[in-house]
């Protein structure tokens, strides 16, 4: 039964994996079919996971160190179950953005359990390794989604991303079922109301006008209010945390310091991984008039690359530390994506393209995985899901705005021809990598940063 259920806890970042991964595929479907060509409009079917999930992921970290993973766990793949059958069905596009919140709310819940399952049941003073694995399935998921949905895209519709998902959900739903009950009593715990009340407003005006960023601008009235209002809500909660323990940010986390690090790395890093799909994807379906199972069968190259690595740079790092991971595997997606957007041309250059997308998969192998490892590994037992859904929340911020910039970036240098725009997208990812880089430089591998 322990292995039913670790099984189920590594299959949500087979979900996340598949979920993120694949929906980038069907938004020229979406935008072109569903959202009346309206880039911007369809942008939030991509980006309600990373409003939402940012939204609430650091209460869903609170509730799982208090009353248990499996428990949260078991609720958040009921509600994902839900949420996919209501985005297959939806009958116009704002009905699908609310049953991608549905489910990207579901997947907030399932996040910070699963990790704490996982590492639960993986090996002591393995726990990179475990994480590792967690990227395996992520990678598997990425690998195998882009070749499955794009062929179901060009034979019916967007919707058969959604409706292949329902029965993962159940497979992971049959796993889960058990008279085993492996959390031990739930401890008293209060929602404090008020701190997420300030979490899920304060984060939604940050969100929100990096979204609109295209249509708003930067200097608008409506950007600049809302960051305003996020700057009052967010520091309101963060004062309320340096003395309210039910809070759900937990401040003292960031008296580590790889844990501060983290969070500045995943937000860079989530910049240039949810960026990268997005820009890559419309060069190769815009510019290179590649069909979408052509260009879906080239990005496989990034999740596959990924899957090759993650478990050994998990080893790697329990052994040797997080900075001989890290920096080389950014180091080579930083530099590799350099390179494509010097020497990318109108015409199909697989010669920079090809090593682009094996680096990416590098690169995430040695970053992703180990950020959430040093969430987990830096902070005591009892706020491990606290400490990982800070790094998911970031990590979502991050997305969000990579997948902002990329659409604000081609439609600010349209005026410049589409390659041009296509292009400038390109120098995102050697950019964010490049500060990533440059804060895992001051990781600390010694033992006693570690749990």
């Amino acid at each position: 039964m322990k292995g039913n259920i670790r099984l189920a806890a590594l299959l949500a970042g087979f979900i996340g994996g598949w979920d993120a991964s694949a929906s980038f595929f069907i938004f020229p479907d979406i935008r072109d079919n569903f959202a009346g060509g309206d880039a911007a409009t369809a942008s939030w079917v991509l980006n309600a996971s990373n409003v939402v999930g940012a939204a609430l992921l650091l209460q869903a970290g609170r509730l799982a160190d208090s009353s248990g993973p499996y428990k949260l766990y078991k609720l958040g793949i009921k509600l994902f179950i839900v949420g996919m059958i209501l985005s297959t069905l939806a009958p116009s596009i704002w009905l699908l953005v609310a049953a991608r919140g549905l489910a990207a709310s579901s997947q907030a819940l399932m996040g910070p359990a699963a990790v704490a399952l996982v590492i639960k049941y993986g090996e002591r003073g393995k726990e990179s390794e475990s994480i590792g694995r967690w990227g395996f399935y992520t990678a598997v998921a990425g690998f195998t989604a882009p070749l499955i949905v794009t062929q179901l895209i060009s034979t019916f519709s967007w919707r058969a991303l959604f409706g292949l998902q329902v029965p993962i959900g159940l497979l992971v739903l049959y796993c889960l079922s058990t008279n085993y009950e492996p959390d031990q009593v739930s401890k008293p715990f209060k929602i404090d109301k008020i701190g997420s009340a300030l979490t899920i407003i304060g984060l939604s005006c940050l969100i929100l006008p990096i979204v609109k960023l295209d249509d708003w601008g930067f200097a608008s009235s409506k950007t600049l209010i809302l960051f305003l209002a996020s700057i009052f809500l967010l520091s309101v909660l963060i004062k309320r945390s340096l003395t309210l323990s039910t809070s759900p940010l937990q401040t003292q986390l960031f008296l580590h310091r790889n844990f501060s690090l983290a969070c500045g790395m995943s937000l860079f890093a989530g910049i240039a991984f949810y960026a990268h799909w997005l820009a890559i994807l419309l060069f190769m379906v815009e510019i290179w008039e590649f069909s979408i199972v052509k260009a879906g069968l080239l990005l496989t190259l990034m999740p596959a690359s990924m899957s090759l690595f993650s478990i050994w740079f998990g080893k790697i790092a329990d052994m040797k530390g997080y900075r001989i991971v890290v920096i080389p595997g950014i180091t080579i997606y930083s530099i590799l994506f350099l390179l494509m957007w010097i020497y990318v041309d109108q015409d199909p250059r697989l010669f920079v393209t090809i090593p682009a997308l094996i680096g990416s998969g590098v690169g995430m192998a040695s970053v992703w995985p180990t950020l959430t490892s040093i969430g987990a590994n830096t902070i005591e037992a009892n706020y491990l899901g606290s400490g990982t859904s800070v790094i998911h929340t970031i990590q979502r911020i991050g997305g969000a705005l990579g997948i902002a910039i990329v659409l604000a970036v081609i439609s600010g240098f349209s005026e410049s021809g589409a390659f041009f725009a296509h292009r400038a997208a390109i120098l995102i990812m050697p950019i964010a990598g490049g500060i990533t880089l440059l804060l895992s430089c001051l990781l600390n591998d010694s033992q006693r940063d570690r749990r």
